[in-house]
């Protein structure tokens, strides 16, 4: 019996999905754990995977498409089988919009003769859509194309250079073909959804009909494909990717055809290359960059080595998913009544004043040495260690689930000409002070050229705020959704403070923890900022 595929929720917010991509195609085998196609999401476009085998016998949302979350986007089932042989209840989503298109019955005939000359003669275009490049993104503006018309477009080559509200990225094509026409030219702005070019498929003449046949032959694409859902059956579950490309054993690594073909010609194991498109897809210039390094001359002893001089990079590969737990009755009665009194995120605030002589000391003695370790950074790491040792802490909320953290994740608060984006030390307490101060500066130097990926600024469960260098003694930070938590950092500042009986001089610093509510109570938040003092006020502490 056919089993339906419905659009998965990959996000708490998620109401529908546009399939971006189909990655199989009707008739192909499936096998628990391949990736089947590829969805927009209100967040971000992500790779959806099917649990079950089986053939797939029949795509009922094509490419380019919306569907909203539980309705069939494709079935599943045995070889031959077909999948019309169902039950004929969903059909009737088609007939209750058949009382708006009444009127106009008889006008179906002038688009079916539309596509006529175009199927004679350079056949159907791909429309290159504005893809999402991060969670708030609503649209974005072409900064610059890297293609021009009649260029030749491999899957993989980088075509525009976009500029979201977080940063400046480069827009990748999925296909093979040549660029047949550029709808939205350089200093334009495209909602995210919206046709920004489109594409002749690889081996079809291209011409100026192709691209305009697109778009009606794809709004007719859905009354076509509705007829043939059926009801009932089985749900195929479909689950969210992984963001980091899977190159353990088992493991599936995300590569554009093109970046496997180059990596196979010269030797090179592409699964010890970090990819930098989208969802850390490897693409052609991460491979360029890796033949660059001399990775392929000793593919076998490159990534030992890696990992004896960096056990971070250890960590990135072997990263576990979070753990999804369902909020108890508490939980939520909690969530509901903390919302009453401030909506969206109830916040609740813990002050502590930590004493920072000895903190001041290490990043003396690491600036003797020359190496360049600020007080912020031994924050970072210490902030890193405690949600370790607070596991309560490194939650996040999602709809009606609560987000255990297997990896500590921590975000550093950066300040760019036209607002504040987050970027995230990952595996931060895995990772010595130089490592982070590296990485740190690195980050908040390409957030202010707006060249941050996706990937570096989402995800974390806290982040650390830094208003010190300006002088801020003590202040209030706002959450950062989905984040649980933000530490508000003042000046160290040296104060009188008393210390066994006797006034004394000591360089102080105010640290205020923000909390959300639903998840976190004032326990948990206090004994969290307990251990934090505890380890800037005894840095040695962060070595063990």
């Amino acid at each position: 019996m056919a089993t339906p595929i419905q659009m998965p929720s990959l996000s708490p917010t998620m109401k529908e999905g546009k399939i971006v991509k189909w990655l199989k195609k009707v008739g192909d085998k499936i096998s628990s754990g391949d990736a089947i196609a590829e969805v927009e999401t209100d967040k971000s476009n992500l790779e959806v995977e099917a649990f079950d085998d089986g053939y797939l016998i029949e795509i009922a949302v094509p490419e380019g498409e919306v569907a909203t979350v539980g309705s069939p986007i494709g079935f599943l089932g045995a070889k031959g089988e077909k999948a019309t042989g169902g039950a004929p209840s969903a059909p009737a989503p088609q007939k209750a919009e058949a009382p708006k298109a009444a009127a106009p019955a008889a006008a179906p005939k002038p688009p079916e003769q539309a596509p006529a000359p175009a199927a004679s003669g350079a056949g159907e275009g791909i429309a290159i859509l504005m893809p999402s490049l991060s969670p708030t993104m609503a649209e974005g503006k072409i900064v610059k194309w890297l293609k021009k018309e009649g260029d030749k477009v491999s899957s993989g080559d980088a075509i525009a250079e976009v500029e979201t509200d977080k940063s400046n990225l480069e827009v990748e094509a999925y296909d093979d073909g040549t660029l047949a026409r550029i709808t939205v030219q350089a200093g334009d702005m495209a909602k995210v959804g919206a046709p920004i070019a489109f594409l002749t498929p690889k081996g079809a003449k291209a011409g100026t009909s192709a691209p305009a046949a697109a778009p009606k032959a794809a709004a007719q694409a859905p009354a076509a494909a509705a007829p043939s859902a059926p009801a009932g059956g089985q749900v195929v579950p479909l689950r969210r990717e992984p963001q980091a490309p899977a190159s353990g054993a088992g493991g599936r690594l995300r590569a554009s055809p093109l970046a496997k073909r180059m990596a196979q010609e010269r030797g090179l194991d592409i699964s010890q290359v970090r990819g930098t498109g989208p969802l850390g897809r490897v693409v052609k210039r991460d491979v360029e960059q890796a033949l660059g390094q001399g990775l392929a001359k000793a593919p076998a002893q490159a990534p030992a080595a890696k990992k004896a001089a960096q056990p971070e990079v250890r960590a990135f590969g072997a990263r576990p998913e979070p753990q999804a737990v369902p909020m108890s009755s508490m939980r939520k009665v909690i969530g509901q009544r903390m919302s009453e009194v401030k909506p969206g995120v109830p916040h609740f605030y813990l002050t502590v004043e930590v004493e920072m002589d000895a903190a001041v000391k290490i990043r003396e003695e690491a600036k003797a040495l020359d190496l360049k370790v600020s007080v912020n950074d031994i924050i970072v790491k210490a902030a890193a260690i405690a949600l370790r040792r607070s596991p309560k802490m490194n939650v996040s909320l999602q709809g009606d689930q609560v987000l255990h953290y297997g990896t500590v994740d921590v975000g550093i608060a950066v300040a760019i000409e036209d607002g504040l984006i987050t970027p995230i030390i990952r595996d931060a307490d895995l990772k010595g002070l130089q490592a982070i101060s590296a990485e740190s500066r690195d980050m908040a130097e390409r957030a202010r050229k707006r060249a941050l990926k996706p990937a570096e600024y989402n995800g974390g469960s806290l982040t650390v705020s830094n208003l010190g260098m300006y002088g801020i003694d003590q202040f209030i930070a706002v959450i950062n959704p989905p984040q649980s938590a933000i530490i508000a950092v003042g000046a160290v500042a040296e104060k009188a403070v008393v210390r066994d009986g006797q006034l004394a001089v000591r360089k102080m610093m105010t640290v205020t923890l923000s909390g959300d509510h639903r998840v976190i109570d004032g326990a948990t938040g206090a004994e969290y900022l307990r251990e934090l003092k505890g380890l800037l006020e005894h840095p040695s502490r962060l070595l063990f």
